[in-house]
């Protein structure tokens, strides 16, 4: 876990919370700190160094990949490792952690061309893992997703581009360059972060900011700024709360979407049908479980769900991922 001075601290909240979306964002960030542009970005590379600043820019929306997302459970017992290593070879596995949940222990979020060909894919899966028992939660509805952390209160908050847009058009609709919303998930940290991106693309940097807020606005990018690596700022508590909906399942998960500390809101669907009950899911991360703890009470005294689990991650099977 990095120390982190409160210049440091001030930089990588403004860049999680306060984006600019501009030509020179670090420069613009600096200025507001007090601090040099050149002396934001050194400080930014040794946090980049030291695991604590993943990346710096967008997040590209899977959907207008079009392409199918889900959560998939596995009853892996004591043979995780092996599973584990079969899914990370997968560069369409983004997520793999192992959870204490008594029977699925093994939770991954794995991204395919369509629903068949992702149900394939996990049982090829489960058969080289010698695993019997698995459940598809797919992505029904994704309502938010904002992984940020708050370094002053010491638990996740969403930042302010948090909704997700469901049905975004591609690139290809928009008349924008395949490769531009790939090059925009992760700018350099420089003082003018897109420049090298507008030289490859013929562009000025101005255009390119256009284009990634015209793709910010339809859906197709989305939570700007600084990611981080949870862990390493100190965020040791990951927790997956997932509840279970009293009556409709739609209002539950905007329910869930309007809590400042939910990161990442989807309502699930689950295959095979009725195999888990607690569709609606959200992720809280924190310094501590009481932090967590805290969140899962309001989310149940707000929501009203008919019933809550909060499952911890005791190790990230795959870190270290750009996701």
């Amino acid at each position: 876990m990095a120390v982190l001075d409160p210049v440091d601290v001030e930089l990588l909240m403004k860049l999680q919370y306060e984006f600019p979306l501009t030509p020179t964002p670090i420069e613009d960030v600096s200025e507001r700190v007090g601090v040099k542009a050149s002396e934001a970005v050194s400080r930014l590379k040794k946090l980049s160094d030291a695991g604590v600043l993943k990346r710096i820019g967008f997040y590209y929306n899977y959907r207008a990949q079009r392409k199918v997302a889900a959560l998939v459970a596995f009853s892996a017992g004591a043979g995780y490792k092996e599973l584990a290593s079969i899914l990370n070879r997968d560069h369409e596995v983004t997520h793999n952690f192992l959870r204490d949940h008594p029977v699925y222990n093994v939770w991954a979020i794995i991204k395919r061309e369509t629903r068949e060909d992702l149900i394939r894919a996990v049982e090829e899966v489960a058969k080289k893992a010698r695993v019997s028992d698995w459940i598809i939660l797919f992505s029904k509805k994704t309502l938010k997703l904002s992984v940020k952390y708050d370094l002053y209160e010491g638990v996740s908050r969403s930042g302010p581009y948090s909704r997700v847009v469901e049905n975004p058009p591609t690139v290809e609709e928009l008349g924008i360059p395949r490769s531009l919303p790939w090059a925009l998930r992760i700018l350099p940290i420089e003082e003018r972060p897109y420049r090298r991106i507008a030289e490859k693309h013929g562009m000025s940097e101005e255009e390119v900011v256009s284009l990634a807020v015209e793709m910010l606005k339809k859906g197709v990018l989305g939570d700007p700024g600084a990611a981080l690596e949870g862990r390493a700022a100190g965020f040791t508590e990951n927790g997956m709360v997932v509840m279970e909906p009293a009556g409709d399942e739609e209002k539950l998960s905007e329910c869930a979407a309007g809590l400042e500390y939910s990161t990442h809101v989807v309502l699930r669907e689950a295959y095979p049908p009725g195999s888990w009950r607690h569709i609606c899911y959200f992720m809280a991360h924190a310094t501590s479980r009481d932090r967590i703890e805290k969140v899962r009470d309001l989310a149940t005294r707000v929501c009203k769900p008919k019933d809550v689990m909060v499952l911890y991650s005791i190790e990230d099977l795959k870190p270290h991922i750009v996701r």
